[in-house]
This record gives structure tokens, sequence and C-alpha cells, in this order.
């Protein structure tokens, strides 16, 4: 019978086996779901399949012993491709394609000690529990003096316990987005002002847990173009900082970094279609996974010289809804 290393023999290999493992294969004969009916019925979607499983191995050598990123992030694109009802080959065999030109693309990282080409931003004095060093793996544009500069490409994250020498974790980005504010004093650091450049790493206690978290910018994918972060909580059992899906995405789906309300130990979204539309989310957080609880919708869409406003609360897993209508802001 024909082998295949199929999406799910994938995720298993990923979630369980180290870094220098083989994917397993799976049986076509023994296929049950969906998915890997699709991958066995279809030569060019199941040659895909192989070629992925290739260049996710030769991913992972790139990244060295330092690959809880790159899985996190292929752990992610895995569960965005399991459907709900029929397979659409067509898409599927697209988002292989994607997927696999990320992952040959993924850089050379090198060891923590070796010299880099871009420039080592020393960060020790943005967190009270950790020290942090970003080193740029390409050269960065000089700055001018006369207005900020940014820089993006490949970079090295060293995290050390605060005073400590001995590097406690390192994180390999494909990319980073860092900003150089015209004051050269390093990059932009613990910001998160709407429509304006945020901070490169923004650090806080996300999940209100008593230990330091942050968030690192990987680009600007976020909605209108604002920015995207990589989000990463800190794990007491592990000891170490470890990827979280759902804040992360939870950026990606709204304006900038979340805001951080640690009296009531809730995080907050923004999110707009226009200019006349506003949402305000309030999160509290359950085992790492942030939940809506409550949403302030601001419609100014209908015209007039006031705005409809709904307020909802989830309550007993239900949500309850109230509407009044206030004076549109100047």
């Amino acid at each position: 019978m024909t082998q295949f290393r199929g999406l799910f023999a994938i995720a298993f290999a990923i979630g369980l086996l180290p870094a220098a493992a083989q994917a397993a294969s799976f049986d076509c004969g023994a296929a049950r779901s969906a998915i890997e009916h699709a991958i066995c019925n279809d030569p060019q979607l199941s040659a895909l399949d192989s070629q992925l499983a290739d260049a996710y191995r030769a991913a992972l050598k790139k990244h060295g012993a330092d690959a809880d990123a790159l899985k996190a992030e292929q752990r992610d694109w895995l569960k965005q491709r399991v459907p709900s009802g029929q397979v659409d080959v067509a898409a599927l065999k697209e988002a292989y394609r994607t997927r696999i030109d990320a992952l040959k693309a993924q850089p050379d990282f090198p060891s923590p000690s070796a010299p880099v080409d871009g420039p080592v931003f020393p960060l020790k004095a943005i967190a009270k529990q950790h020290d942090f060093v970003l080193r740029m793996l390409e050269a960065c544009p000089a700055e001018s003096g006369k207005e900020d500069t940014t820089c993006e490409g490949p970079a090295q994250l060293l995290i050390h316990d605060k005073g400590q020498r001995t590097v406690r974790q390192v994180i390999n980005l494909p990319k980073v987005f860092v900003t150089l504010p015209k004051e050269g004093k390093g990059p932009l650091v613990n910001s998160a002002r709407l429509y304006d450049y945020q901070g490169v790493i923004n650090v806080g206690d996300f999940n209100f847990d008593g230990q330091e978290d942050f968030g690192i910018q990987t680009g600007n994918e976020g909605s209108y173009g604002g920015p995207s972060y990589d989000v990463y909580v800190f794990n007491a059992q592990a000891q170490r900082f470890v990827r979280n899906s759902e804040m992360t995405a939870l950026i990606l789906e709204t304006l900038g970094f979340f805001e951080v309300d640690a009296k009531t130990k809730r995080l907050r979204t923004f999110a707009k279609d226009g200019c006349c539309y506003h949402e305000t989310t309030t999160y509290r957080v359950d085992h790492d996974v942030p939940v809506a609880v409550e949403r302030r919708i601001d419609d100014a869409q209908g015209g007039g010289d006031k705005m409809k406003v709904t307020e909802e609360t989830l309550v007993n897993g239900k949500w309850r809804s109230k509407v009044h209508y206030e004076p549109i802001p100047n």
C-alpha cells in the first residue's frame, strides 16, 4: 500500500517527536478523515504533503536546538487546515504551496554566541524579572537622527533571568519589526499607542499569574495594516516562555497590541470598520486562553448626530445586550 506523510501524521510528529526525528507516515488503506482521503486520492496533493514534510524537517535543522517557535507556528498552520465539512482540494493545494514556500524561506540561525551581521540590542530595562538581547541577523538602515527609522528581518531573542549572564532561552524568529526612534536611544519598547509605531517587545503579565509575559512584533499584518505580534506566556512548569496562539491571533485580528488591565485582570482589544463603527472587547483569561466577556459597539453609520451604542455582557454563558444612543464625539 502507498505510504503518505499526511497532515495529521505530521501534527503528531511535531507534537511528540524531537526535532531530529522524521515525521510518521500513514497507511492510505486506513484513512478515515476527509482530509486524509483527500491527500490519498489526489496525486498532486499527496506529493505536496510529502514536500511539506521535507520542507518542515529542513526548516527545523535551520533553527537548530531552538525550534520551539517554528513548531508552534506549524501547529497553528495545521489547525487551520482541518476542515469542518467537505475539503476544498484546490484551496488546500494553494495553502500547501504557500506554507512550503514559507518553510523554505526560513533563514539559517547561528548559535547564540556567534556574531551576526545586524545590530545587537541589549534590552535590560524593559522588564523586572528578565533581561532581553535582540540580535538582528541582517544589517539595518542607518539611523538618521532626524526621523524614526525601521528595521525588519530575521532575529534571535536571547532571554536571561534578571541580572544573570546565563541564557535561559533562545527564540529564533524569521521576521521581527523594529522601530528605532529618532532620539537614538535604541528600539521602541513597551509601547502600544494606537495608529502609531508600537514596541518591538511589549512586556506584561497577560494571564495574571504573577509572571512576566511578552509580545514581539513580527510585522504589520494586523487589521488595517497594524502591527502583528507573537505572544509568549511564561510556563512555570516548563520554566520557559511558550508561544500563545490565542493571544497572538487576538492581536492579528484587532488594532494593535491589546491593553492589559492589571487591576481588573482583563485584556482589552479595539477594532473598527471604517470611520464610524468601533468595537471595544474585554476578555478574562482562562488557562492562558482569552475569553470575551464584555463588548461595547459604537455605531454611527446611520448618519445623524447620535450613534447607537450596544453594550454586551456574557452572563452564565449567554450574551445579554443593552442599546442606547449617545452624541457622536467630536
